[in-house]
């Protein structure tokens, strides 16, 4: 499933070249597991998962109308104790009976460890954004950091027909 024409997210590429991040925004393998390979020690914090409203710019990924509710989880990605990237992952709450039904019962999983295991889920290209300070995203407790603008991707799972979207916001400036 690829995003609307109207999304304000660019390709990966040439964007992530101007990042200092290029590496990191462009990789299609699993997150997750590229920074479990450069830490010593990886958590993930569960800030929020269940029922909720998606960001306005979802909406049409997903296929809704605005304000109706979703399947939403924001994690941290924590590296050696260091928050280093924001999780946030949305679908229909419907696809929890369907398609994305191990999502209920992820707990304090990593969402790259269910859709990087099923060999049928096709993955979007990646689409990168650099989110000003005022972005919800980066409005988020624990996300901000007193940081300002923060580089991120996006890109959707479709399991069964279904999206589930991904975002990630990254509070790092290199490797």
């Amino acid at each position: 499933m690829s995003a609307p024409s109207s999304e304000s997210w660019s390709p990966a590429l040439p964007l992530g070249r101007r990042s200092g991040l290029e590496n990191w925004l462009t990789d299609a393998g699993s997150l997750t597991r590229r920074l479990r390979q450069h830490s010593t020690h990886f958590e993930l914090r569960l800030l929020r998962q269940g029922a909720a409203r998606a960001l306005r710019d979802e909406y049409p990924l997903l296929g809704l109308p605005q304000g109706r509710k979703v399947w939403r989880r924001d994690v941290l990605l924590m590296a050696d104790g260091v928050p280093r990237v924001l999780g946030h992952s949305v679908c229909p709450l419907a696809a929890l009976r369907g398609p994305w039904r191990l999502l209920r019962h992820l707990g304090v999983k990593p969402v790259g460890d269910a859709v990087f295991t099923r060999p049928q889920t096709r993955r979007s290209d990646l689409r990168v954004r650099r989110l000003r300070a005022a972005h919800p995203l980066c409005r988020m407790p624990h996300a901000a950091h007193g940081i300002g603008a923060r580089w991120a991707r996006r890109s959707s799972f479709v399991y069964g027909g279904v999206a589930l979207w991904v975002s990630e916001v990254f509070f790092f400036d290199g490797p």
